[in-house]
């Protein structure tokens, strides 16, 4: 057998993996969040009567300054050593400088990709265990059929919720959702401690109301002013009565199977970690919602109604109730499952905004 051409297997070895999805994705949206990273250290402008060439090197500039500072001193410094030795060579037309540039490059970039995939081994293992924390399966219960849904959009989420078992007797199982602001390791290290508090306090708390008031006294004392939480806690009683409170989260939608109709159930109450100035309390409502068989409840995060395609249009809460409406007669997976391919096909080739978590209950 002829030996293969180098150069082809040297092509070869660098498209392996290769695919269009993967190119659409470096371009689209890493170049985006890239640029979104390095821009938001940017200074605004505030001299408008410069004319538009003149901003475009200043931004350009500033961009420019924004990437060198999110280098270590050392590497910045190596950088602008490779920067100047390119720049001698250029004006003396000597390979030999182009080369040496070319190798501080490579080695600087060797050294930043070391530690980004030590990072993400790291954030690969927070998934895990993040994911681990997270119900296996949803609970059995004599009034409902349960099925959820979470995913995160980056390695770690934001997004929470859990089936809890009640050692009350007048209530067999709670359900909680949470969301907290913003994305990734921050805001996933914080749903760990909700998620403590909460499983703590459902052993001493009589109600869902109980349980929101006393989560927002201990979990909002080390909380940054940046973030907030919003959240449902649900408790299914032995009747088969869902009694719940909000704080700040999305509605509970109700699809009535005798109307065909829907009811956004909405009790008074705001975020944990907003400045309430003391009206938290005195404000958080419990509502009680009875269904009959074949209605359906849905509890979800704002990742489901607010994902967006490429046109940056949201599927929107309409969209929702339309696969809920048209499914109902399905099996309470299959619901769930119509829900999120229905997202999926609405979200395309966009990439995932924002996490995604949905709990339904059917009437049994």
């Amino acid at each position: 057998m002829a030996e293969q051409n180098p150069l082809k297997r040297l092509f070869d070895l660098y498209t392996s993996d290769l695919s269009y999805n993967e190119m659409e994705k470096l371009l689209k949206r890493e170049a985006t969040e890239v640029y979104e990273f390095f821009a938001s250290e940017i200074p605004k402008d505030e001299n408008k009567s410069r004319n538009k060439f003149v901003r475009a090197l200043i931004f350009l500039r500033s961009l420019f300054n924004a990437f060198l500072l999110k280098m270590s001193a050392g590497r910045r410094i190596f950088y602008l050593a490779a920067a100047l030795i390119f720049l001698i060579g250029l004006f003396n037309n000597n390979h030999v400088y182009f080369l040496l540039a070319f190798l501080i490059v490579n080695a600087l970039l060797a050294f930043e990709l070391a530690d980004k995939l030590t990072a993400k081994d790291e954030l690969s293992l927070a998934r895990k265990i993040q994911a681990d924390l997270m119900p296996n399966t949803p609970p059995v219960n004599n009034h409902f059929n349960i099925s959820a849904y979470y995913e995160s959009a980056r390695e770690v989420s934001g997004d929470y919720y859990d089936f809890v078992k009640s050692p009350k007797d007048d209530c067999n199982t709670y359900l909680v959702i949470g969301d907290i602001s913003g994305k990734g390791i921050a805001a996933a290290l914080y749903m760990v401690r909700v998620q403590a508090i909460i499983n703590y306090l459902i052993k001493i708390v009589d109600n869902p109301k109980d349980l929101i008031v006393n989560l927002k006294k201990h979990f909002s004392e080390k909380l940054l002013p940046e973030y907030f939480l919003t959240v449902i806690a649900a408790c299914i009683d032995n009747e088969g009565k869902i009694r719940f409170c909000r704080a700040g989260h999305t509605p509970l939608l109700v699809y009535r199977k005798s109307t065909k109709e829907f009811e956004e159930i909405n009790p008074k109450g705001i975020g944990i970690g907003l400045n309430d100035k003391g009206i938290f309390e005195k404000t958080i409502e419990e509502a009680n919602v009875d269904t009959e068989s074949g209605d359906i409840a849905c509890f979800y995060t704002d990742g489901i109604t607010e994902s967006m395609n490429s046109m940056r249009k949201e599927f929107g809460l309409d969209n929702l109730k339309n696969v809920i409406k048209n499914n109902a007669h399905l099996e309470v997976d299959e619901i769930k499952k119509k829900i999120i391919n229905a997202v999926y096909n609405f979200r395309e080739n966009a990439a995932s905004q924002d996490d995604l978590t949905i709990i339904l209950l059917k009437a049994k």
